[in-house]
């Protein structure tokens, strides 16, 4: 159940407007066409907005519905109508659904999107939506999380549905309290499956193996005292991040605390589109009660080898970072 009500940050972002859309700026993506291959008799066109199109190798999909007319399921033990559900998007191909490591890389982050044994599944959880206010549900994949599929055309199945129906409620205990309690009905009522086509580019595959980082300490940076509580004074808790593309985060290491040096050796397969390619690194401090601190980005450029290259090298507050690159090629 958890993973159903689960919500990716990265992945999703949902709003209960249903003119809501895609906010572009210069460039405009590019419609593709699908073919409805089956769907719920609820769905009708009037109540219905579906749209994929693509921009920068990524897909951006919209699903939005409103003014449904079903008859929503209703908890009896508390006589509560439950309007609120999660939608699931499953991709397949050649009937089988695509396995990719996309999601397995994102669960490294600090929001986890999904649990360990179904990650390898390549799949889009919505967050929670109230469908009698009617929803907006966008989310965006790029195209290397098809790292599997062989490169050209390839026809995609892209299943949608939903499963539970969910609410939250406020009992009266003893002695004047609330309860909170989470009531559930399964009961399968929306789905839907359209087929499209996409180009799969060439997808190179590149192992990147984190020696560990040592941060300045000087007169224009040091560590001591980052971490004030009311305790003490202490250093950071440091974790690093990859970014692929430069300005979206691919995946992280876990954080090592109240220190100046992490010793972590991390491993992690980036799947990218150009030999010559570049990644963003970020450096930061863990903080369980605000915003994480930045202590340093660099953009770095993965090599045309297929061996493997040892890279040092020096950045904002970071005195030294390293790491191991290692190409292993087009893996499609």
């Amino acid at each position: 159940m958890k993973q159903v009500l689960s919500i990716s940050f990265l992945l999703l972002f949902v709003s209960c407007n249903y003119n809501s859309g895609y906010d572009y700026l210069k460039e405009k993506p590019k419609p593709i066409n699908y073919e409805v291959v089956s769907k719920s008799d609820f769905l009708l066109p009037e109540n219905i907005n579906f749209r994929i199109d693509s921009l920068h190798r990524q897909l951006n999909f919209l699903f939005a519905l409103k003014n449904l007319k079903i008859n929503y399921p209703i908890n009896k033990q508390y006589n509560d109508t439950l309007y609120k559900t999660a939608f699931v998007f499953e991709f397949y191909n050649n009937g089988k659904i695509i396995e990719s490591d996309y999601n397995y890389f994102k669960n490294t982050l600090c929001w986890k999107i999904d649990s360990l044994n179904t990650s390898k599944k390549l799949h889009v959880v919505s967050d929670t939506v109230n469908l009698k206010q009617g929803c907006s549900i966008a989310f965006k994949l790029p195209l290397y999380a098809f790292h599997q599929l062989k490169k050209g055309k390839q026809t995609i199945e892209l299943k949608i549905h939903q499963e539970y129906w969910v609410d939250d409620l406020y009992i009266q205990g003893e002695r004047g309290t609330q309860n909170h309690i989470h009531i559930s009905e399964k009961k399968i009522l929306l789905y839907a499956s359209v087929k499209f086509e996409i180009i799969v580019p060439a997808i190179f595959k590149t192992n990147i193996i984190g020696y560990g980082l040592e941060l300045r300490n000087d007169s224009t940076f040091s560590p001591v005292g980052m971490d004030n509580t009311i305790w003490n004074s202490s250093y950071p808790d440091i974790y690093w991040t990859i970014f692929y593309p430069t300005d979206y985060p691919y995946c992280q290491t876990p954080y090592q605390t109240s220190t100046d040096t992490y010793t972590g050796k991390d491993t992690f397969t980036l799947y990218h589109y150009y030999f010559n390619d570049s990644i963003g690194i970020g450096v930061y401090d863990h903080d369980n009660l605000s915003r994480d601190d930045a202590m340093g980005y660099a953009v770095e450029k993965i090599y045309a080898s297929k061996k493997a290259m040892f890279k040092r090298f020096s950045f904002d507050a970071i005195k030294t970072f390293e790491c191991m690159v290692k190409q292993e090629g087009v893996c499609n």
